[in-house]
């Protein structure tokens, strides 16, 4: 199967170039470093395999030209599945890219990602409304009446939070929170 990577950091690429030449049934078919690069490229392909986010543009912009697309990005829970066959995050074993090319190229889809972000713990409903209300700089009373919930209520899930995000203080888990993409706080 022959496989095309639109990706502009070059040190990417080439790994895993090597790693898709390494196997017996896969191989790289060209490299494209920008948007400009791949709608110029000639290349004959089973599977494009394309970065989010491109020098100049959106890696998405290839979704309808180059088919079927594997989406490979640094930011896989920020990427939308508009089209794609799957998306991948850039840190996840060459095993697993290597499998999820094999999947595309056999005509499959990824299934989604959990809309958790990796090493965010898992958190109820209920905790992440209160998480948001937290990062909007709300206090336990105001949460309390904004979630019609009562004010001791509100308190168990602060408490659970911050256990939950190894925090020690209400600002430390919104920070967490929002480190792990789990809020945006200010919103």
């Amino acid at each position: 199967m022959d496989v095309f990577l639109v990706d502009d950091h070059r040190v990417f690429t080439d790994l895993l170039r090597l790693g898709l030449d390494a196997c017996s049934d896969l191989r790289c078919s060209g490299v494209a470093h920008s948007l400009a690069e791949a709608r110029a490229a000639t290349v004959a392909y089973d599977v494009a395999v394309v970065d989010l986010q491109l020098p100049d543009g959106s890696g998405l912009a290839l979704v309808g030209p180059l088919q079927p697309v594997l989406l490979l990005t640094a930011h896989p829970h920020a990427a939308r599945r508009a089209g794609v066959a799957g998306v991948l995050g850039k840190d996840a074993p060459l095993t697993e890219i290597l499998a999820a090319i094999r999947t595309v190229a056999a005509g499959g889809v990824l299934p989604p990602a959990s809309d958790r972000p990796a090493g965010a713990p898992r958190l109820t409903p209920r905790e992440l409304d209160v998480l948001a209300e937290l990062g909007r700089g709300r206090d336990a009373a105001r949460i309390a009446t904004a979630l019609g919930l009562s004010l001791h209520t509100v308190r168990d899930h602060i408490r659970a939070l911050m256990g939950k995000l190894g925090a020690h203080s209400q600002l430390e888990a919104v920070v967490t929170a929002g480190r792990l993409g789990l809020i945006a706080v200010g919103s």
